[in-house]
């Protein structure tokens, strides 16, 4: 979208065609980290190997051997089974985040209330391929503020991905998100860690935001650390701080009206698994809890 942070919007392929058309993935360089088992192949040509290299980009940041080396063994080295690492497949991420977590973690089938889930590091493997050779972990990047300043010194998380699921552990949805570390004169980075670090086990709640030009629905967690800075999740527009939930059909910022009236794919989502529309949105209304999976 013009000239938008490039963000991971690439998905796994299923067969032979794309879960989306916003997807973008294309030959990368070689990929960070140690050799897996997966790659101690014997020499000659591996076509599964080949297309799985093509399909799922991985970036230089830290977190992306270890993911590399968790999708290979849900894939069990098995190259050919590359389609599996796919972001809409609720087994797939249930598996990530038991692995990610060291067993620590698992989506529950009989939760009280609907179960977030942010995987730091969990969109290595679906990077669009401008990111490969970079940190998708620390990215600068032009962004603009909620007071319209156009700034080009935005550091930016590009590789977590959030994942949804209903009280009986059904995926809602699974998106990337886009988190600013710091953003010079506006945000700092030791607020958007503490921010970030708390959010682990905390209630999240969603309202309708209209102090700004462009009004949104926030997906708000109960952290404790207002004092540091109320940070949102919300569609990608201008921000202080928030993180944007990525969606490929996100309106320009230039095209006010639509982005004003946009909500992403999984706020309707998660609406509709409590039986409301964006519409009905008024107070705060509680959804469930955050469970945070941090894959270094």
């Amino acid at each position: 979208m013009g000239d938008r942070t490039p963000g991971p919007l690439c998905t796994a392929r299923v067969g032979d065609h794309w879960i989306d058309g916003g997807t973008n993935c294309r030959t990368r360089v070689k990929r960070p980290g140690p050799v897996s088992l997966a790659d101690a192949w014997p020499e000659g040509p591996n076509p599964a190997k080949d297309r799985f290299d093509t399909d799922h980009v991985y970036s230089l940041a830290p977190e992306a051997a270890r993911k590399r080396d968790i999708d290979l063994q849900i894939i069990g080295d098995d190259y050919t089974r590359s389609a599996e690492i796919n972001i809409g497949s609720e087994r797939y991420l249930k598996e990530l985040i038991n692995l990610g977590s060291r067993g620590r973690q698992a989506v529950s089938t009989s939760a009280r209330k609907i179960q977030f889930f942010i995987i730091r590091g969990g969109a290595e493997g679906f990077l669009d391929a401008s990111l490969g050779g970079a940190n998708a972990g620390d990215f600068l990047a032009p962004g603009e503020t909620t007071g319209g300043k156009r700034s080009p010194t935005f550091r930016w998380d590009l590789n977590d991905l959030l994942a949804v699921f209903d009280p009986k552990g059904t995926l809602i949805r699974a998106t990337f998100m886009q988190r600013p570390i710091a953003i010079a004169g506006v945000w700092k980075e030791e607020n958007s860690t503490a921010v970030y670090n708390a959010w682990h086990e905390k209630d999240v709640s969603i309202y309708r935001n209209q102090n700004f030009s462009v009004h949104y629905l926030g997906l708000v967690v109960s952290d404790g650390m207002k004092h540091r800075g109320w940070v949102d999740m919300h569609k990608q527009e201008a921000t202080n701080g928030c993180i944007f939930i990525v969606d490929p059909d996100t309106p320009d910022m230039s095209e006010h009206d639509k982005l004003n009236a946009f909500e992403p794919k999984l706020i309707h989502e998660v609406l509709a698994t409590i039986g409301k529309t964006a519409d009905q949105v008024k107070g705060m209304i509680h959804l469930g809890t955050m469970h945070v999976v941090d894959l270094k």
